[in-house]
């Protein structure tokens, strides 16, 4: 009675793992399934540009003029491999006249310009002026200036007056502006909004201020641009003790989004119109300074160390 027991148990047994066999052979074949029919339909949806590649790669007897116009957009030699980045480049060429930002990074340029934009946050200067203000100097809205300025912020707070001197500052990350922005305000002030495809957006305060002088004074000139605008109207149109010394800024009013491509390439394209916190857009037109001055002897007077 026994054996005939055991002998059950073990066809039972045997029998599980059948069916779990058979299960795991049929959950295979389904996700084979799905693989196959998604290859198809991308193979399906890009078979002009799949062909079109293979055939000028492999096909195309003049590759001299497929040298030249790579040579032009890319910096070397057609290949293959670079054909994505040059018809992104040809498509750019046709858009520039629209989007005056787009552009495409040769190998290599992005994570250049990269390295660079961290490399510029070190020569973030805070100090003390002659007269007793305090100084925040610095080129580019980058995560390290921020983080050089938070670190020197007791040096700041005993003065009050502060000088943020963004002469020269073409922007950089605009998520920094927010950043350099929340310094100053109060809690729940707007800082920017921005139209994308995907909707309209304001961006508030979310932090108390750390600063609070009685008096601050921005100084800006034609190269002023891009996230530094958009710091300065956040101050201007939220705090009363806001005086713009210089000449009028570059204009800035458009954000741009950047991303990595195979072999070293790169490309950004605007992405969203910016609007100052009660919804004016200075795209093409700049902000014009309280007080004018383009020698710069009012300003170089106010930094002496």
């Amino acid at each position: 009675m026994r054996r005939i027991k055991e002998y059950f148990k073990k066809q039972s047994e045997k029998m599980q793992d059948i069916e779990y066999v058979k299960r795991l052979y049929r959950r295979t074949s389904n996700e084979m399934l799905v693989l196959i029919l998604a290859f198809a339909l991308f193979f399906y949806f890009n078979y002009n540009y799949v062909l079109f590649k293979l055939k000028m790669a492999t096909e195309f007897v003049y590759t001299n003029a497929l040298d030249d116009l790579s040579n032009e957009h890319l910096g070397k030699d057609f290949s293959v491999r670079d054909m994505d980045a040059l018809t992104i480049a040809l498509y750019g060429d046709a858009l520039k006249d629209e989007d005056k930002f787009f552009r495409l990074y040769r190998q290599g340029e992005f994570k250049n310009e990269l390295d660079e934009m961290e490399d510029m946050g070190g020569d973030t200067r805070v100090y003390t002026s002659k007269a007793g203000a305090g100084v925040i100097s610095f080129t580019l809205f980058s995560p390290q200036a921020l983080k050089n300025v938070k670190d020197r912020l007791s040096l700041l707070k005993g003065c009050d007056t502060v000088i943020i001197d963004l002469r020269g500052n073409t922007g950089g990350m605009v998520g920094t502006a927010e950043g350099f922005a929340s310094l100053f305000l109060e809690k729940g002030d707007t800082i920017y909004s921005y139209a994308s495809k995907s909707g309209y957006k304001t961006v508030k305060n979310r932090k108390t201020p750390q600063l609070t002088p009685q008096k601050i004074i921005i100084l800006q000139d034609e190269m002023t641009a891009s996230a530094s605008e958009i710091f300065i109207m956040a101050l201007r149109e939220n705090l009363d003790n806001v005086e713009i010394i210089g000449t009028v800024s570059y204009g800035k009013g458009v954000g741009q989004n950047e991303y990595f491509l195979t072999g070293g390439y790169g490309f950004k394209f605007t992405s969203m119109k910016l609007f100052t916190p009660s919804g004016a857009s200075i795209n093409g037109s700049g902000i014009v300074p309280d007080t004018v001055c383009e020698d710069g002897s009012i300003q170089a007077e106010m930094l002496k160390e």
